[in-house]
């Protein structure tokens, strides 16, 4: 589920299209095909409003941090590099993804690596693209540099 909830939050915000989060969600019904949720969500079509209202609140309790996190943060990197947006347009919608994160209780206000989405686009307003790019870069390797 952290996965599928990940890829909801990365279709939510305009990062990403559809694509990955309904292979996902497609992979769970097959496996779960008595599954009233997965069922629901999947007669939601394209309303990613929908979707994440009913999935967002997953991350309050239910999930694992650490896998959710490691699912978001390979997400959020496979977006960053097919370049989609410019750097700031994606530092803009990883924060509005990071605003919206749950916050019960805080777990990840002061977390490594969401609070990295936080400031990571900072340095673009003094010119420092190359320091930005170290920042996301950091975020993205967390999860591979603590499995």
């Amino acid at each position: 589920m952290e996965k599928l909830v990940a890829l909801c939050y990365v279709w939510a915000f305009g990062l990403d299209d559809k694509t990955d989060y309904y292979t996902e969600l497609d992979r769970l019904f097959l496996e779960n095909p008595e599954d009233d949720f997965l069922l629901e969500l999947e007669g939601l079509g394209d309303n990613r409003a929908e979707a994440w209202e009913r999935l967002g609140r997953f991350g309050e309790s239910v999930l694992n941090i650490d896998i959710f996190g490691k699912e978001l943060f390979a997400a959020l990197e496979k977006v960053y590099n097919a370049n989609i947006f410019p750097l700031a347009e994606f530092g803009k919608r990883c924060y509005k993804l990071w605003c919206a994160l749950p916050y019960e209780p805080f777990l990840y206000e002061h977390t490594e690596p969401f609070c990295i989405l936080t400031y990571a686009d900072d340095p673009l307003s003094y010119g420092e693209e190359g320091q930005s790019r170290d920042y996301y870069e950091a975020a993205f390797n967390y999860y591979k540099e603590n499995p």
